[in-house]
């Protein structure tokens, strides 16, 4: 349909660049959840190497963002991509934290896992989960049962965030009372490269206050919670034990 717009490479003409690259933007608005640049490719009839260019021109206008697609079968997660909506946006508030917080970076850290437990508080408070952090877990609740819900109300609010989550099953050898959260798109990716003593911390206290109390309360389970920022180029990992 487009192709007369691309060269031999794949690579969109100056002259159909701007109209193929609202067509794309067009078609991720209208899904609702994540589509990959093959079934986008395959309805313009482009090279996937040219959805590809617009899909990462729209990521970094912050139009678009990644995530990560489920497969049903074996296979590794593919690289999804929907429309920025209500996403959170605390990229000043970073910012502002990596001036701001201190002259060395151990007090930086230290102010900002703080800052980050803070602004769990005020997420749980404003959310509505019936199974929030800093609320109390029903007596005698399993920790296993703890840890699920506690790791999926953390994976619903780092989706909101732009992190591109993914709840990993939980292992039979834990006994399901350990859970790992794959972060696929760090949002501030930048910033946490240059100030992992802000961005970072920031993410491990907001991590640790959504988990909710290290010690146990009552006859609650404590919670444990610890991220483990790049350990991949694009992957870092949350993870929860009760």
């Amino acid at each position: 349909m487009d192709e007369q717009n691309e060269d031999e490479a794949g690579r969109p003409h100056r002259a159909g660049h701007n109209r193929q690259r609202q067509r794309v933007l067009e078609l991720v608005r209208e899904r609702d959840e994540p589509v990959d640049a093959a079934e986008l490719a395959a309805r313009l009839g482009l090279h996937t190497t040219t959805v590809r260019f617009h899909l990462d021109a729209l990521c970094g206008e912050g139009l678009v963002e990644r995530t990560r697609i489920t497969r049903t079968g074996v296979g590794r997660p593919r690289t999804g991509y929907r429309a920025v909506r209500d996403r959170m946006d605390y990229r000043i508030l970073a910012e502002i934290l990596a001036l701001e917080l201190g002259e060395t970076a151990d007090k930086r850290r230290r102010r900002a896992e703080a800052a980050g437990r803070r602004w769990a508080e005020r997420i749980t408070n404003e959310d509505s989960h019936e199974d929030v952090a800093g609320q109390p877990v029903p007596g005698g609740a399993a920790p296993r049962k703890v840890a699920e819900q506690r790791s999926a109300m953390i994976t619903a609010v780092f989706d909101r965030m732009g992190f591109g989550p993914e709840l990993v099953p939980a292992a039979k050898s834990t006994r399901g009372n350990r859970r790992t959260i794959r972060l696929h798109c760090c949002p501030v990716r930048d910033l946490a490269r240059d100030h992992p003593e802000v961005a970072c911390a920031l993410h491990r206290g907001l991590l640790r206050g959504l988990a909710g109390p290290e010690k146990s309360v009552g006859s609650a389970p404590g919670m444990q919670a610890e991220l483990q920022p790049f350990v991949e180029p694009e992957l870092c990992l949350a993870r929860v034990r009760a």
